[in-house]
This record gives structure tokens, sequence and C-alpha cells, in this order.
């Protein structure tokens, strides 16, 4: 008989140390890695939390130092915080400054208007016209402003020469509002084809501020030029700029307006 041979048992091979090791300082390092990575984002969040305390201080400040210079620019403008003895025109210098000092700082509906009126009144148009454009693209939805800022406007243009551009500011006066100010619109249209030679367009634009706003504070002016131009064909030609210091619409351009809160 064939002798049986026996199959000898495979001896296990013990675990050395040195790979219980290894697989120890692995592990570890991963924890220690993840808690890098957990210490890395809370810092981040911290930085992040601090940065935008920092900003809303910051900010919170620059908007008291923008109004607190802006009030100042308003008492110099209408002369309720200065030397009486001052000129006009020193007023005027003085807050056109502090208007540009406020507005570097923060722009505001306000600061903006002021600041052109500022140059107006200095007689820079320019930069009049400069400033008013300014707050039509940045303040379009402040109602209670841009109407005003619409006539000076088209003021400053009228005053350059710059007719076709002080008719396009007076067609976006006549839609402010769902065309509140279109009578306001009409006059100033009127005097200045009346000053212009251009007595049609001016009857034409009387005539129709005259049926469409019979309760307009300017119907009455209307109505008496149509019936003086009836009576009289040629008419008396005077110059729109002085239709307008005589009977400007609530400042109509130098209605006070007070400067916004700095909390806004």
């Amino acid at each position: 008989m064939p002798k049986i041979i026996k199959k000898r048992p495979v001896k296990k091979k013990p675990v050395q140390e040195d790979e219980v090791k290894s697989v120890a300082l692995q592990a570890i390092e991963k924890v220690k890695e993840r808690q890098k990575q957990v210490i890395t984002g809370i810092s981040i969040t911290i930085i992040l939390v601090v940065l935008i305390v920092i900003y809303s201080t910051y900010s919170s400040t620059k908007s008291k130092e923008a109004y607190s210079i802006e009030t100042e620019a308003y008492n110099t403008y209408y002369g309720m915080s200065i030397d009486k003895s001052m000129s006009e025109e020193d007023k005027w210098n003085k807050a056109l400054e502090l208007y540009k000092e406020s507005v570097d700082i923060k722009v505001t509906p306000t600061a903006l208007f002021y600041l052109g009126n500022c140059y107006y009144n200095l007689g820079d148009y320019e930069n009049a016209i400069n400033e008013y454009n300014r707050f039509v693209k940045k303040f379009s939805r402040a109602q209670g402003i841009l109407p005003l800022v619409y006539q000076k406007l088209a003021s400053a243009y009228f005053r350059t020469d710059k007719n076709d551009k002080a008719l396009d500011a007076l067609a976006q006066l006549a839609q402010v509002e769902n065309s509140s100010f279109k009578d306001t619109a009409l006059v100033l249209e009127a005097r200045f084809y009346e000053s212009s030679g251009q007595a049609e367009k001016a009857q034409e634009k009387y005539r129709e501020l005259s049926m469409e706003f019979p309760n307009s504070p300017w119907s009455g002016e209307a109505g008496s030029k149509i019936v003086s131009t009836e009576a009289s064909p040629e008419g008396s030609v005077e110059k729109a700029e002085d239709k307008e210091v005589k009977k400007e619409p609530v400042e109509k351009t130098e209605e006070k307006t007070v400067p916004e809160s700095a909390t806004e």
C-alpha cells in the first residue's frame, strides 16, 4: 500500500510589530489632518464674521460722517449756520466744497441734488449738468426729488444752448409719477418756444396745458398767453429764462430738501 502523505499545516506568520505601528500612525495622521481641516474651517468662519462686523461698523461710521457733513452743507447753502454777512456766492462756494466732501464719503440723493445746485448757482452749468445726470442714473426712483432735478437739468441745458437735450429732460419730467408734472413740463416748453420765436409751437403747448390741466397753477398763465396772442398776433416775446426766474415751479427749483438720515 502506498504511504499516506500527511499535509503539513501552513503556519500563519505573526503580524509584525512594525506593521501595527504603521497602521496606528496612519490613523493618527488622518485624525490630525481632519482636525486641521476643522480648525481651518472654523478660523475662516471667524475671520469672515470679524470682517463683516468691521465692515458694518465702518459703514455706519462713514454714514454718520457723511450725514454730519451734508447737514453742515445744507445749513451753509441756506445761510442758517454761518456768518450772515457772507455773500450768496461765498455761501454756495463753501456749500459746494462740503457737498463734494460728503459725496466722496457716501452718495445720497439730496447731496447730489444740492451739489448740482451749487454749480448751477455759481454759473458752472456743465458741472451742474454732470451732477444732475449722475442723480438721474443713480437715483431714478427718488420720486420726491427727481422732478426738481429734471427741471434744473432742463434749465442748465437751455442756458448752455443745448435746447434739444433740454426738451428731452422736460419730456422725462412729463412722465414722472404718472404724468403728475406734465403741466410743469408743458409750461416750460411753451416758454422756451415763445422765447425762441416759435409762436405756433408755444401756442400749441399753452393750449394743451389749458385743456388738459384746467386746475394747474400754470393754467392762468397759459390762458393769458392764448388770449394775448389772439388779440395781438405778434405778442410779447419774453425770454424763457427770465420767466423761469419770475415764476419757477416750487423752488420749485429751490424747495428745501432735508438731508437723509445717516441710519438709512
